[in-house]
Formats: C-alpha cells, structure tokens, sequence
C-alpha cells in the first residue's frame, strides 16, 4: 500500500521529530487516530510544527494509557478535568452534547470540498461560542474524505440498492441507506471487516481513501461516489490551558494551527481525485459523478435526516443552514 501511503503523505505531513527542552511547557492532547490515518498524520504534523516555531519552548505529547487514550464524546471533560489538555475530536462526538457539530455530517449538503470548506467557515464562529461554554477555544478544523459505497456490483440507479445489504457507520447513514430500500446495519469497523469475509454483507459506506488504505477492493470491486458528507475533525483545547501560556508559545500554537488547517483544506480535492485514480489502478471501477436519478433519490433520501437535525437545534443553527444553501450553488 506504498502509494497509498504516498497519497496521505501529499499533505506534508512527514514527520520532523522534534524533541522536549528542560525549560519547554509540555502539554498532552487525545490520540485517537494512529499515525498510519490521514488524521493521525495531520496531528503529528501539527505537534511538530508547534515544537519547530516554538523553539522548543511549547511541546505537545500524546497521551498513552487508559486515561488518555479516550472517545471523542469523553474529550470535553477530560479537557476540563485537566487530564489531557488538547482533544481531536469527530465532530459527530461533539454533537453529542452541542447538536450543531453535526451540521458537517448531514447527507447531500456538500458537493465538493469548496462547498464543505465554506459551510465550515459560517459555522465556525458558532463551534467556537459553544466551545468557549465548556471554557474551551477551537484551533482548527480539518475535513474527512467524503462518504461513499463500496460493492459488489455497479450501483447507477436506485433500483441497485432494493435488497442491497450494507454496512452503515451511524444510524442518519443507516436511515437514509433504508430510505433508499436497501438493507442497513450500523456496525463499527471489525465486525464489518468480519461479515464482509463472510459474505453476509455486500457493501460497505466509507471513503474512497478509508476502503483503500483497509484493502476494501480485495473484495469489493465498484466504487459510487455518493458525496454524501464531509463531516470534520475539530482539535480544541483548555482555555485556562492557552492564556497561561506567554506570547510567544500562543502565537506559534495558533500559527501552526492556521498552517495545518490551510494545508490540509488546500489539499483534500487533490487527494481525491489522486484517490479515485489510485482506484482504478488497483481494478476498482468508479462511479463519479453521480446518474441523475441517483443523486436525485439520495438527496429524496436525506431529507428527514437533515428535518430530524432542524428540530433540535435552536433558530440560529436554522438561519445558518439556510444561509449556506442559499449560496451553495456558487460554490
């Protein structure tokens, strides 16, 4: 998987190695992605960069043990509790407790990275005035390749997803899968792996880069490039945490994280299309873009999962969404 390897690694994301100095502040954010993921590796880079500007006066480690080594959903007390002091967060996690941090993963919103990046940009002064309620500051985000669907066969209409059993990754993704007659089942990434072998499932939701790097195409050979969502990654940190730093540590943590973010937003639509046609190399065909009674029938689909989301956030978080459909077709 050498190339796909290279196709993470076009974010400039090698590591630099960057070493504590005795009079350093030392700081400890979440792992939870490892560094062979494209997060893990956008994580490393930015620890690194940080040391670099700083000088070595600011230094971030990654937790291990069991007090660390957290799920998303657990990041914003342990941030508050002092056990670690930066947390990269899914922001599906995050919705959890804030319902707008899932704006980003609702279906058929975004066609396009330009589109995601700019839904993020009206988004994110609202992120951060719900993060500074938990006395927490937002340093950046960062988008996950699109959600798409790996099968056995081609799927062009919706007629080829009647019957279809397919692995889902969270019940909006498994209610719009059964909205459009196919046969869903949430499950996490093992036991997909395990009734995929035996064959109880015939396709799987993930991106086009998540099933390669896990070798999706030893059996599943069609790709559909559904643009279903592009939801984000969310690194945050203590309040308390980051104004009892001096000037200097501020400004090069803050930097660093400005740099990282541009890279990578700059980044995604060349990884993609890098991706698709790593695809085709390996014997995987690819379906992009999308028939128009598909797309037509996905965006049908979606519909009572983006309703469902409306009810529970508040008129602003509505008057946002709004906004960006109004101005999504520019994008």
């Amino acid at each position: 998987m050498k190339r796909v390897l290279g196709v993470i690694l076009a974010l400039g994301l090698a590591p630099m190695g960057a070493d504590a100095r005795a009079d350093s502040v030392e700081l400890t954010m979440s792992r939870e992605y490892g560094p062979q993921t494209m997060m893990g590796q956008r994580a490393q880079a930015f620890v690194e960069k940080v040391a670099s500007l700083s000088e070595g006066e600011l230094v971030i480690h990654f937790g291990e043990g069991p007090l660390t080594r957290l799920r998303s959903v657990n990041h914003l007390e342990a941030i508050n509790a002092d056990i670690i002091q930066l947390a990269d967060s899914h922001s599906g996690a995050l919705a959890t407790s804030m319902p707008l941090f899932s704006i980003s993963s609702l279906p058929t919103l975004v066609d396009n990275p330009r589109q995601a990046r700019e839904l993020y940009r009206l988004a994110r002064p609202s992120y951060e005035a719900l993060l500074a309620r938990h006395d927490q500051i937002l340093l950046y985000a960062l988008p996950w390749p699109p959600s798409g669907l790996w099968s056995r066969k081609p799927i062009a209409e919706r007629q080829d997803l009647q019957g279809l059993t397919v692995r889902a990754y969270d019940r909006n993704t498994q209610r719009v899968l059964l909205n459009l007659g196919a046969i869903a089942s949430v499950l996490s990434w093992e036991p997909m792996q395990q009734q995929l072998a035996e064959g109880r499932i015939e396709a799987v939701m993930t991106s086009a880069l998540g099933g390669l790097t896990a070798e999706l195409n030893r059996t599943l050979d069609h790709y559909t490039a559904l643009q279903y969502a592009m939801p984000l990654n969310i690194v945050h940190m203590s309040q308390a945490r980051f104004e009892a730093l001096d000037a200097p540590q501020r400004e090069a943590l803050l930097t660093a994280a400005a740099e990282i973010e541009d890279t990578s937003w700059d980044a995604i639509a060349g990884i993609l299309e890098e991706t698709h046609a790593q695809l085709e190399h390996v014997g995987v065909t690819v379906r992009n873009p999308l028939t128009p009674d598909l797309k037509q029938s996905l965006s049908r689909a979606s519909i009572s999962v983006i309703e469902s989301w409306r009810s529970k956030v508040g008129p602003k978080e509505n008057e946002l969404l709004d906004h960006y459909l109004d101005v999504r077709s520019t994008l």
